[in-house]
């Protein structure tokens, strides 16, 4: 049922001449992001939760300029995380009023462009945060629109990245809500409050536990609502859905998500009609949408394994290659662009740095690579190039591609290490 949800991004369809010509064309290393893929994926979503939930893209996964413009209309917002995020998100043509702002550590710069810019819901993640948004609306003379960011006492199980249900930098403490309550009432209508903003973690692959977590949510919710009388129009339910990071792909069920929640979304829908539920998703929606390519430079064997050194590796796609000194890692699904009906072998994928860390692949079968062959390193889609040591070795960072209805286009260019003094 997944599976058909959220069918599989076969890179080799695409023909060997065809990656031949991008890469004379701009170069390599690259990165091809499909935007049809990514509108697929939402719109999966919103079926899977009957079309009472939006989906808002989280920008920090993926802020290409391209793929953002083309998601335009596709999303129902944007889930930003600095104000770089909104400027950029701004140029891409996306509406501030659906856009949320999470994040601990806004600056007084920040939270007053978003304020000035309009964004519907500006994330608080401390009772101080509060405090300096009223001040900052107050100076603008323009009201600002807050979400109350809660850290839910219930333990947090299941995900991966937990951020929420313990000792965490993100939110306010559930138990705090009713001071949080006080001091956002207390600064008058200078603050808006627009609803509730949950994110316990990442990496979760469990329904019933995605389930559980949203209900929490919606309970802390309605109890806000009992206690206070407000009324969260807006109900940031975070997101955190399973996709894995190898080749044995594993994901979250999302039609059995949806199945378990539909029933109380619509009960939360008749108590609220004028409420809006949403997920903010971003590796969910890009990762598979995504593929780095790179160059084989050399080949050589030593004691008994075989090497694939490429022109490009952690610098360029660090959470493939691992983390410096990570204890376990697995492969991202990897691809002979250039000749897939090779023979499969078993090697090692190396990229060009002076690490021994930089390895894309360790003991990866593949269609034996030869020099010239084009590698293509799948599920990078999110947290790829931007979360990458780009400065790393000095050397140019790839280009960006955008395909969109079969067309092809320049997302973001090459940038030479001179271009970052």
């Amino acid at each position: 049922m997944t599976a058909a949800l959220l069918p599989a991004v076969d890179w080799t369809a695409t023909p060997p001449a065809q990656w031949q010509a991008l890469a004379e064309a701009h170069g390599t290393p690259l990165y091809l992001l499909d935007a049809d893929v990514v509108a697929q994926r939402v719109q999966a979503v919103r079926e899977a939760f009957g079309g009472l939930a939006q989906v808002y893209y989280a920008v920090k996964a993926n802020p290409n300029l391209g793929l953002l413009r083309a998601l335009a209309g596709v999303v129902d917002g944007l889930d930003i995380s600095s104000g770089g995020e909104l400027a950029q998100a701004r140029l891409a043509g996306h509406d501030p009023a659906a856009m949320s702002f999470a994040g601990p550590g806004k600056t007084d710069e920040e939270l007053q462009d978003a304020i000035a810019a309009g964004v519907g819901g500006i994330s608080c993640e401390s009772l101080a945060e509060l405090d300096r948004c009223a001040a900052l609306a107050r100076r603008l003379d323009r009201p600002a629109r807050v979400l109350l960011r809660v850290n839910p006492i219930a333990p947090n199980r299941g995900y991966g990245v937990k951020m929420g249900g313990r000792p965490v930098q993100f939110g306010i403490d559930e138990a705090a809500l009713d001071e949080a309550v006080a001091r956002l009432q207390a600064h008058g209508p200078v603050l808006q409050f627009q609803g509730l903003h949950a994110y316990v973690g990442s990496q979760c692959f469990d329904a019933a536990v995605v389930a559980e977590t949203t209900r929490d949510t919606l309970r802390i919710a309605g109890q806000l609502a009992d206690r206070h009388g407000l009324v969260s129009r807006l109900l940031n339910l975070g997101g955190g859905f399973g996709l894995g990071q190898s080749a044995e792909r594993k994901l979250l069920d999302l039609a059995a998500a949806g199945a378990m929640l539909q029933p109380d979304f619509q009960a939360w829908r008749q108590r609220f009609p004028m409420g809006t539920l949403l997920f903010e998703l971003g590796r969910y929606l890009t990762a598979e949408a995504g593929v780095y390519v790179t160059r084989v430079v050399d080949t050589k064997a030593s004691r008994g394994k075989a090497y694939v050194v490429c022109d490009g590796g952690l610098n360029h796609q660090l959470a493939a290659a691992g983390t410096f000194g990570a204890a376990l890692r697995g492969n991202f699904p990897l691809f002979n662009l250039s000749r897939p009906e090779a023979e499969p072998t078993a090697c090692q994928v190396a990229g060009p740095s002076c690490n021994p860390t930089d390895l894309l692949g360790v003991d990866a079968t593949l269609p034996t690579p030869q020099p010239g062959d084009l590698i293509g390193v799948g599920q990078s889609g999110a947290y790829g190039l931007t979360a990458s040591p780009l400065l790393f070795l000095g050397h140019d960072t790839p280009v960006e591609l955008v395909r969109r209805h079969g067309e092809v286009s320049v997302g973001r260019r090459r940038h030479s290490v001179l271009d970052f003094n």
